[in-house]
């Protein structure tokens, strides 16, 4: 087999993930001295337009009233400052608690039926008289001083969208609420960079502000990232969003790990929602712009994806028998291994996220129920909470069973029959009996470990391997899968074997699936293999 291609696609692979995480954020500082555009002069005379604060809540009673007595103690004219707050249909006490301000000049905008963020803004901005526009979330705290801050680079009439610098707090015990924090404080880092270009990709909806006219109707038939949305399409007119250190808000990271991991999810979902309308930031005749947002996003988006292709690819080099293919895999499993043992924070933090986001992407091909929202607890709201953290399971090619748990799991297995056939003659049949013992993440991802029997030219083997189960939430009733495992061949041949495959979960039931599968095996002294097998899933 003609190993060439895929090194080729190992080292580009490899260097998109490098340039993603380390080479671009290293060479921005450089960009923003190279390329940072002129300042508009600034005058002695105070800029203070209009300003109306949009904000779309759904069941903050536990916050409301703080964020409502924050507002008023901002440090801006009052009869230039419009305060809307929209309920989306809440269920708890939210509209009541706002109505109580409506004489201190905070208007309540009330719609009966929850109908989704998007909608709200919508009908915000269409009753908003401001010039400017300052949206926020209902946790976001604010300091005095934000809206002047926000207001000031507008007197440079290309400038479409500031954005402020949100600090992230934790006080929850969760890896990801601590892993988010220190995420924000790179992102921040970028932000700041790219301000300094005026090229900010993506506002921060819980402080950024943008010219009223240059609005943008916000979709509603399927979950968007609304900050990012009206910030783009500000971009693609021509304007410019720039990054503002000194407007500072403050929030606290969601009350439970697995609420940030959920909200993850729904982030990487809405994104690959409308991902054909980012695209044409990456217009060459902007390559500046396009080089930001295809490193800064575009890249993220698909790490999952990489990664994956990444450790497929290795896998497959090992066979060359070239030592940095065989350090390149050891070390891809000591990360995931850091990663499922909790022994890194860092890169718990990045395996779980880019386990939501992947999850995400396969969402965005499924059908949304409706246009609402679901509210994660944050670390500002009170009571107590019996939710417990979900650790991932995606490092299960290690077969460390002990290094997985799940609050809600219970007995998952499955067994499967079929032929094992070489590619070189595909009717030279041989049996092939694998079982697994699963750990599921959730409904859609699986760590295992198995073992398995196989015949080949009269010689019997025992695989033991750790494998990777991804069902793909396209369909009800059929599920296509995707499937991947490593491990070792014993008996009198014993040798490393690879694969990888898919095929269908087809629902049996409520605790079973009829398996049928298939895909590409290879042995490391025996060959290349196809392999078609059907069994039964059991999840109890």
């Amino acid at each position: 087999m003609n190993m060439f291609p895929v090194e080729i696609a190992f080292w580009i692979t490899l260097f998109l993930l490098l340039h993603c995480y380390v080479i671009f954020p290293v060479t921005l500082p450089f960009l923003s001295e190279i390329f940072k555009r002129k300042q508009v002069p600034t005058s002695n005379e105070p800029f203070l337009p209009k300003v109306s604060i949009l904000v779309s809540a759904y069941n903050e009673a536990e916050i409301i009233e703080k964020k409502l007595k924050n507002f008023l103690e901002l440090d801006y004219p009052k009869e230039l400052l419009e305060i809307l707050v929209g309920d989306d249909g809440s269920v708890d006490a939210t509209a009541e608690i706002v109505s109580r301000y409506a004489d201190q000049g905070i208007i309540l905008i009330k719609a009966h039926k929850n109908a989704g963020k998007a909608a709200m803004l919508n009908r915000l901005q269409k009753e908003a008289h401001g010039e400017i526009l300052v949206f926020c979330d209902a946790n976001t705290m604010f300091f005095p001083n934000v809206i002047r801050k926000l207001v000031e680079p507008f007197r440079d009439r290309k400038i479409g969208c500031t954005c402020g610098h949100l600090i992230l707090s934790d006080s929850s015990d969760s890896l990801l609420g601590q892993g988010e924090s220190s995420y924000w404080d790179l992102e921040s880092e970028i932000k700041k960079f790219e301000g300094i270009l005026d090229l900010l990709i993506g506002g921060n909806g819980a402080l950024y502000a943008i010219r009223n006219d240059l609005f943008t109707s916000l979709p509603t038939k399927k979950s968007i990232m609304d900050d990012f949305f009206i910030t783009v399409k500000i971009l693609q007119k021509g304007f410019f969003c720039t990054f503002v250190s000194s407007a500072i808000g403050t929030e606290k990271t969601s009350k439970e790990g697995v609420g940030e991991y959920r909200r993850k999810i729904r982030i990487g979902r809405a994104n690959y929602n409308y991902l054909f309308s980012y695209l044409p930031l990456l217009n060459p005749l902007r390559p500046l712009l396009a080089y930001l947002f295809f490193s800064h996003k575009l890249l993220r988006w698909f790490t999952p994806h990489l990664c994956i292709l990444l450790i497929v690819f290795n896998a497959i080099l090992l066979a060359t028998g070239k030592p940095i293919f065989f350090v390149s895999f050891i070390l891809s499993l000591l990360v995931i291994f850091l990663s499922v043992s909790k022994l890194s924070r860092s890169a718990y933090y990045f395996l779980s996220m880019n386990t939501a986001m992947f999850k995400g992407f396969f969402l965005s091909f499924k059908r949304e129920r409706s246009g609402g929202w679901a509210r994660e607890a944050r670390g500002d709201d009170r009571g107590p909470s019996s939710m417990k953290v979900l650790p991932w399971l995606t490092a299960a090619i290690l077969g460390l069973s002990g290094a997985f748990s799940t609050a809600e799991a219970g007995f998952t297995a499955d067994f499967t029959i079929g032929s094992l056939n070489p590619t070189e003659t595909i009717k030279d049949c041989n049996l092939d009996l694998v079982g697994h013992w699963w750990f599921p993440a959730d409904e859609m991802v699986f760590g295992g470990v198995g073992v398995g029997y196989e015949t080949i030219d009269g010689i019997d083997l025992v695989p033991v391997i750790g494998s990777l189960w991804v069902r793909l939430p396209i369909g009800r009733q059929v599920l296509p899968v995707v499937t991947a495992d490593f491990g070792y061949a014993f008996g009198e041949d014993a040798q490393m074997l690879w694969k990888v495959g898919g095929g269908f979960d087809i629902k049996n039931g409520k605790n079973s699936s009829i398996l049928l599968l298939g895909g590409y095996q290879e042995l490391r002294k025996y060959g290349n293999f196809i392999y078609l097998r059907a069994g039964l899933l059991l999840e109890l």
